[in-house]
């Protein structure tokens, strides 16, 4: 086993090095003249908004953070077809590589307003953020794979309560899983392993990167790997089994509006106007999964990842965003709290930090945005 644990650690370098060179560019800020029909409103309640004569040279600026990833997705619509103006401010986009490079920057107020899910546990608890509010399921995808010949994957439903998970004490104990540790990718390993009534000291955990843990499972250097989108999906149309997901596993987690501290107390109306943007974009996003996808796709092509329309239309019906609708009946942090829990069980997060999560949870501004 420490032969084939060295292969995955040379495998992660030869991935890494490969991927050096291929770092995705910033995402430009449009100050383009938005377009003239606002998106579908749905029964949300919000007014609909024409841009036509709209002067942007005293709307409030917001520094809206963004990633390579589906989250950022609706804030890409909200630029595209400018809703920013259509609802009384400007996006200045400031783009990042991960959630850990945004809460770095968050500390040095660099940004303003985004959207994380697992970093999130640290904007609010270490850096004063706040969380406004969830919008988008981001349980989706979260799988471990293994290869189809493998012991785990002839052995499904071992814990009856859980009918759709594989594997079971026997076939995982000793197991090489390859995930990026202190992401929900490796919450999802740890309540795989509750459920079939093991801990992590039952296996060997390796942290590396999604793409090179990928690759680890296709050269068979380890025996799971724990990954997130686009990535799962490609290993899943590679014909790898899926062996559990947070929604077979039912962990709800969910993408939030995160904000910094500073724009909390200082900027609350062009956050209304915002929050109410946003869920203009995820209502026609859901509306349209296939012009979603499509968006997707080009997101995923500008910032240097590979995808492909099939997996970004599985991303797009697994991972569904947040209605303005379903907003209204979501209690806003439940997530971030069962995050915050799993980061303190596994030290990274300091115990006496976890109350500060609740504190910087607030519904106030969601519901003025949709009016409920």
């Amino acid at each position: 086993m420490r032969r084939r644990l060295a292969g995955v650690v040379m495998a992660a370098v030869m991935v890494t090095a490969a991927l050096a060179g291929c770092a995705p560019k910033p995402v430009e800020a449009t100050t383009a003249a938005p377009k003239t029909e606002a998106a579908p409103t749905g029964d949300s309640g919000m007014t609909e908004t024409t841009t036509a004569a709209v002067s942007t040279a005293d709307l409030p600026v917001l520094k809206v953070a963004v990633m390579p990833f589906l989250n950022s997705i609706p804030i890409k619509y909200m630029i595209d077809n400018g809703l920013d103006v259509a609802n009384g401010f400007k996006i200045d986009t400031v783009y990042f590589a991960n959630g850990g490079a945004m809460n770095e920057a968050l500390a040095a107020n660099e940004w303003e307003v985004g959207t994380l899910s697992a970093a999130a546990v640290n904007s609010l608890a270490i850096y004063g953020g706040y969380c406004i509010a969830d919008i988008g399921h981001s349980e989706g995808g979260l799988y471990t794979l293994c290869k189809p010949d493998s012991p785990i994957a002839k052995v499904k439903g071992a814990n009856p309560s859980y009918p759709d998970v594989y594997g079971d004490a026997e076939t995982l104990k000793g197991a090489i899983i390859a995930t990026n540790t202190g992401t929900i990718s490796h919450l999802n390993v740890i309540k795989w392993l509750e459920k079939l009534g093991l801990t992590t000291e039952d296996v060997e955990i390796v942290h590396m990167d999604f793409p090179s843990a990928y690759q680890a499972l296709m050269t068979g250097n380890c025996d799971v790997a724990a990954l997130n989108p686009p990535t799962s999906y490609v290993a899943e149309g590679e014909g790898m089994v899926v062996t559990s997901s947070l929604t077979n596993l039912d962990v709800p987690q969910f993408d939030s509006i995160i904000v910094s501290g500073k724009a909390f107390n200082e900027k609350r109306d062009a956050l209304v106007s915002y929050t109410k943007a946003f869920f203009q974009a995820t209502d026609a996003l859901q509306a349209d999964p296939d012009m979603a996808a499509q968006l997707l796709l080009d997101w995923y092509t500008e910032n240097g990842s590979e995808s492909s329309i099939e997996a970004c239309k599985t991303e797009i019906e697994t991972r569904p965003f947040v209605t303005s609708e379903e907003a209204k009946s979501i209690t806003i942090g439940d997530s971030v709290q069962i995050t915050g829990e799993f980061w303190v069980s596994q030290e990274l997060l300091d115990e006496s930090k976890f109350p500060e999560i609740a504190k910087h949870i607030d519904d106030t501004i969601v519901k003025e945005a949709l009016g409920y």
